[in-house]
């Protein structure tokens, strides 16, 4: 009867630490999904690959996801170029999520009005996220060539300063001669990046990368 008694204490204390551990993870794990997604990561792993994994796995896309698509040219938003265009417009056709581009009568509803003599705004790259948002896109592919392209920034600017939230693993912080950055329009998290040295013919290897990043996400 001890023994029995004994067991089972030792039980409750074990059930009991490992609710006080979870309750005081730094992420919280509330269904089924996220604790099975936990026991598949290795012991030696830890808290912050549990949040990396956490994170992947809620930022998923799916086929509801609108994406828009910019081009950036010295740090501001431009109308995609035709021949560049062709090259969204056949990653659309090849994977499970929408792809639009984002056409400059959106932008210039959602910017404000500037005196030829005024003062420009300083964030152009939130002012293209903002639109993509208010037009009803989940996410927005941000892309440029050359100096928007540079190491550790983008559009010109230092990562740091696009108002953007970028992960210190991303492929951003990297240069390239065209660099695409795949964005959460809401909050303006950094889901992913792509990019190519080789623009010969135009930016067709700049979209087959931007295809794995979406291919990690759906």
């Amino acid at each position: 009867m001890k023994t029995l008694l004994k067991t089972a204490t030792i039980a409750a204390l074990i059930t009991g630490f490992a609710n006080t551990a979870h309750a005081g993870s730094p992420y919280a794990f509330q269904t089924d999904a996220e604790l099975a997604m936990v026991d598949t990561i290795t012991p030696h792993q830890g808290s912050a690959e549990i949040r990396q994994a956490a994170f992947i796995e809620q930022e998923k896309l799916d086929e509801n996801s609108r994406i828009a698509v910019a081009r950036i040219d010295g740090g501001r938003f431009i109308a995609t170029p035709f021949s560049e265009e062709a090259d969204w417009a056949f990653l659309d056709k090849r994977v499970d999520v929408k792809l639009d581009m984002l056409k400059a009568g959106d932008h210039f509803k959602y910017i404000p009005e500037i005196p030829f003599n005024g003062i420009d705004t300083d964030n152009k790259i939130d002012e293209i996220r903002l639109t993509a948002a208010n037009e009803g896109y989940s996410h927005v592919i941000l892309y440029g060539m050359g100096a928007d392209a540079y190491w550790s920034s983008f559009g010109g600017r230092a990562l740091s300063e696009t108002g953007l939230t970028v992960h210190e693993d991303c492929d951003s912080w990297d240069k390239a001669k065209a660099k695409a950055l795949l964005v959460d329009t809401h909050t303006g998290e950094v889901l992913g990046a792509a990019k190519t040295d080789n623009v010969t013919f135009n930016i067709g290897y700049l979209a087959d990368d931007m295809e794995r990043v979406l291919n990690t996400l759906t």
